[in-house]
């Protein structure tokens, strides 16, 4: 121990010596034996050409996306890109047309549906406008599919191929009255006694010779019939009486009845009616009870019912549909 003490760093100096030929020692066992461990793992490397598909549907939904690229639109309220929203000067202020309780600008139609199919809320014509040349106007259009319309169905002002009902553009423009022919001028006989009665009758258009039928006898030259007389008699302000008796015509063919009264002109029972077809602008005159088409459904007819001073009624002949068409404003 002493001589440790003593020759310390000998002692600290073989020791290390000592570990040196150890590991020396170790190394060259490890070194001997790498050729044998390397030969273990040396052998054929197997070759894989196969190359696995790769998902490109992020690639192709990205160029489609760019031969497609999206575009601004004004649908809506947004209006165009970069110009700010329009308003209006109203009792000294400024008013939003397109708020929900703003100003409606074409009445009966809301500003929103204007809006809604991209029509300029601030044209003062919009309404008499017909953007997709279909021949419906916008407030045509408007009216064709206003749910509170009657025959109402959805339409688009923009598209050609949508548009209400042809027969929307019919209206009524006159109700044609026409005097009839045969005029009743005198009678000879006891009232009390009509089936001895004769009846003194002239035309009013053209000079026939006077005629005197009696009571169940067809007019000369005409289809109607002579099938009732009644005594009448009227009296004025001036208490004067009048004689106001009629004779009541039947249609051989048709049986219906005209009323003659005595000295008076009356309405022929042919009916007419002038209509205005506002699709197209023309005018025509259809007779009570005759068929008639419009353009460009000429295929579809339509029958002339009855007709009054301010409407006349048609029907469908194909579906049965009874309309009523009203009279042209002024």
């Amino acid at each position: 121990m002493n001589w440790i003490k003593k020759n310390y760093a000998l002692f600290c100096l073989a020791i290390m010596a000592l570990v040196l030929l150890g590991v020396s020692a170790f190394l060259i066992l490890n070194a001997s034996s790498f050729n044998q461990n390397f030969s273990s793992i040396q052998g054929s490397v197997q070759q894989n050409n196969k190359i696995q598909t790769v998902d490109q549907s992020a690639l192709d939904a990205a160029i489609a996306s760019l031969a497609t690229p999206k575009l601004w639109t004004t649908t809506g309220t947004s209006g165009l890109l970069f110009v700010s929203r329009q308003y209006l000067v109203k009792d000294g202020g400024l008013v939003n047309p397109r708020e929900k309780d703003g100003l409606m600008l074409h009445p009966p139609v809301p500003n929103a549906w204007f809006d809604q199919h991209n029509l300029d809320l601030l044209d003062n014509d919009v309404l008499n406008e017909d953007p997709d040349k279909d021949g419906f106007t916008n407030y045509d259009e408007w009216v064709g599919m206003n749910p509170a319309n009657p025959g109402s169905q959805p339409t688009d002002p923009n598209d050609p191929n949508s548009h209400p009902a042809y027969i929307t553009k019919l209206k009524l423009k006159r109700f044609i009255k026409k005097p009839f022919r045969l005029l009743f001028n005198a009678y000879d006989g006891d009232p009390a006694h009509p089936e001895a009665m004769s009846f003194q009758i002239n035309t009013v258009d053209i000079k026939q010779p006077t005629l005197f039928p009696k009571l169940n006898d067809t007019i000369e030259g005409t289809k109607f019939k002579i099938v009732k007389f009644e005594f009448k008699k009227n009296t004025d302000a001036n208490n004067i009486d009048h004689d106001v008796s009629e004779l009541t015509l039947e249609n051989n063919e048709s049986k219906d009845l005209v009323k003659l009264v005595l000295e008076k002109v009356v309405d022929s029972p042919d009916s007419y009616a002038l209509f205005k077809y506002q699709w197209d602008g023309s005018e025509m005159v259809v007779k009570k009870e005759k068929t008639f088409s419009l353009k460009p459904e000429i295929d579809v007819q339509y029958k002339l019912i009855d007709i009054q001073e301010n409407e006349a009624l048609i029907q469908n002949l194909k579906t049965g549909a009874k309309i009523k068409i009203p009279r042209v404003a002024d």
